[in-house]
C-alpha cells in the first residue's frame, strides 16, 4: 500500500499564526490536507477531496462569509483530481472516497470522482441534510458540491 499526502487547496486567513502557529506574516497558511491511498486490490481510496474543480471555477458557491474569512487561493493544480492525473491515474481509478465531513472544505472534489462510492457516517449525512442552526452550520455545507453522488455508503 502507498499513502499520497495530497495539499487541496490552500487558505490564508488574517490572522497568521493565531490560525496556524508558525505564520510570521498577517497571513496564516492552511491546507486543504487529502490522503489517497493506493490499495492492491480495489483501485484508489482518497480520503476527503478538498476544494474541486467546480469550486475552482465558480468560488461563488461557497459561502461569501468562507471565502473572505479563508482568503482560498484556487487553483486548478491543487484539486485532487489534477495530482490523481499528475501521478498517472484516471479519476475513475478513484474507487472509494471517504470523508471525515461534509464541509464544502473537505467534499468539494466529490464531483470530479462521480464514479466512486462515497463514505461517511449516517449522522454526518443527516446533519448536512438537514442543515444547521447558526450562522456557521448553515454556510458550512454546499449541497451542490455531494448532490449527485451516485453511491453513498453510511
Amino acid at each position: 500500500m502507498t499513502v499520497h499526502h495530497l495539499d487541496c487547496g490552500c487558505m490564508c486567513p488574517y490572522g497568521g499564526a493565531l490560525f496556524d502557529g508558525f505564520s510570521k506574516g498577517i497571513r496564516a497558511c492552511l491546507v486543504c490536507h487529502c490522503l489517497l491511498i493506493e490499495t492492491a486490490n480495489n483501485g484508489l481510496v482518497l480520503i476527503d477531496t478538498g476544494l474541486g474543480r467546480q469550486d475552482v471555477a465558480h468560488p461563488e458557491t461557497i459561502s461569501p462569509f468562507f471565502r473572505l474569512l479563508n482568503n482560498f487561493q484556487l487553483k486548478d493544480a491543487t484539486t485532487a483530481v489534477a495530482q490523481v492525473e499528475r501521478l498517472g491515474y484516471h479519476k475513475q481509478d478513484v474507487r472509494h472516497i471517504i470523508l471525515t465531513h461534509l464541509d464544502f472544505d473537505h467534499a468539494g472534489g466529490i464531483r470530479d470522482f462521480p464514479d466512486a462510492t462515497v463514505h461517511v457516517t449516517r449522522l454526518e449525512m443527516e446533519q448536512a441534510r438537514r442543515g444547521g442552526a447558526g450562522f456557521i452550520n448553515r454556510r458550512r455545507f454546499v449541497a451542490e458540491q455531494w448532490n449527485e453522488v451516485k453511491q453513498w455508503k453510511e
